[in-house]
């Protein structure tokens, strides 16, 4: 059985955005911490659709988003 799960890319950006500057986090700081390159953690702070899953899964599991 196939299971579909729809959220909403750009409210997931919004509040990563958001928590990273609450938790002071440079996009730098952030990107090492989550295990991705700046390029990619840039990409989706831009609310580019084309980076990774997994690279998605990493950034907000960081911030406490998952």
């Amino acid at each position: 059985m196939e299971r579909f799960v729809r959220f909403n890319w750009q409210d997931i950006v919004i509040e990563a955005i958001k928590r990273r500057k609450e938790q002071n986090l440079t996009q730098e700081q952030l990107s090492v911490l989550a295990g991705v390159s700046k390029p990619t953690l840039i990409s989706f702070e831009k609310g580019k659709t084309s980076i990774k899953i997994e690279s998605m899964l990493k950034i907000i599991h960081v911030l406490g988003l998952d």
